[in-house]
């Protein structure tokens, strides 16, 4: 068992996890396998589950960083005005 730490995160091969803020300060089990880490409640419910990470990783949340955009032309081109049958 582990502390899940003040600001929701749990610790396991030098990798810091995000779990759950709700739970800070509360035991957590950290399972793993080859590819999947899973952290519970001593209740058995999921807090998070996460692939392995890469070689190198120091930090796992759920959070994903915004992709910005490709292009900064976000301006439409109006169509030619049709005209109408009066003119």
């Amino acid at each position: 068992q582990v502390r899940v730490g003040a600001n929701g995160t749990v610790n396991l091969a030098s990798i810091t996890f995000l779990a759950s803020k709700a739970h800070a300060g509360s035991q957590a089990i950290i399972d793993w396998n080859p590819d999947t880490i899973i952290i519970t409640t001593t209740d058995g419910e999921v807090l998070a589950q996460y692939p392995w990470p890469a070689p190198g990783t120091r930090y796992v949340s759920t959070h994903t960083h915004p992709t910005p955009p490709t292009s900064t032309n976000h301006h439409h081109t109006p169509q030619d005005p049709e005209l109408s049958p009066m003119s």
